[in-house]
């Protein structure tokens, strides 16, 4: 084995145990977040960033949508229920049994919805099988995204679109969301980083730690070009001036910009 071959499987070979380790850390957590989920205990996606996505997304009766990511599948409901047929996957199997659990929901609007236990970088699905991909605080949560991103592509029609809303990689440090506002130095910002913490959302910690993985802007942008997507729009998901006017909560949780929203097209 010459020393290129080494190097490659001694990289493959971390790539796996890292995947695991998320995995494992995420199967922890599974029952933690499936609580904070269905009790609208996480104010951020209630009040700002669902929305987001699903402005982003728009209207989607009769799409069929891929949801990378999904957890316990609330998203995946969601879109069902305004009539697009839906397969969430998730690596954590505890969160998609409970996502298999949940009664469907779709108010008779004729969407449908399923739940594979799949990693995200290797797809259980055809080529250009989809019109839609979205990854709600999925990319956070991959060390190296840009297998993943090739699989997007690889089962979007031509002209399909990924929607992806993630950490703000140019502002998001360590406790940022409990106030923290401390600036990323360049030699950071440019270079692979990971942060390591535990959840805590409305006063609840979650059992086990998770790294959130950030990259910087250009790396989102060259990887989802190699892989045949054209960036169709960028998003800040923010607090209003009303809510940080009226809202002490979000004065204190938003002090820099927490979020990013790409936008792609699959040429």
């Amino acid at each position: 084995m010459d020393e290129a071959t080494r190097t490659e499987t001694a990289g493959a070979g971390a790539k796996a145990a890292g995947a695991e380790l998320t995995r494992e850390r995420w199967e922890a957590n599974a029952d933690y977040w499936v609580k904070i989920i269905r009790e609208r205990r996480d104010r951020y996606r209630t009040e700002l960033t669902d929305q987001a996505v699903l402005d982003a997304i728009g209207p989607c009766a009769g799409l069929r949508i891929l949801d990378a990511g999904c957890g316990e599948g609330y998203l995946s409901r969601r879109l069902a229920a305004m009539g697009a047929d839906v397969v969430g996957i998730d690596a954590c199997q505890g969160l998609i049994d409970a996502a298999a659990a949940a009664p469907a929901g779709n108010g008779g609007a004729g969407g449908t919805v399923s739940f594979i236990r799949a990693s995200a970088d290797d797809l259980p699905a055809e080529d250009g099988g989809f019109d839609l991909v979205v990854c709600n605080h999925l990319f956070s949560h991959l060390q190296d995204p840009a297998d993943a991103i090739g699989e997007f592509a690889r089962v979007l029609r031509s002209g399909g679109r990924l929607v992806v809303l993630t950490l703000h990689p140019c502002f998001y440090t360590f406790d940022a969301e409990r106030g923290a506002a401390d600036a990323v130095p360049a030699e950071r910002y440019f270079a692979p980083r990971g942060i390591d913490q535990r959840f805590l959302v409305d006063g609840l910690e979650s059992p086990s730690e998770i790294t959130s993985w950030l990259r910087p802007l250009e790396y989102y942008s060259g990887t989802l070009r190699d892989a045949g997507f054209v960036i169709a729009d960028l998003r800040e998901p923010h607090p209003s001036p009303e809510q940080l006017r009226t809202d002490p909560w979000w004065r204190q949780g938003f002090p820099i910009a927490l979020f990013l929203l790409l936008i792609a097209e699959r040429r």
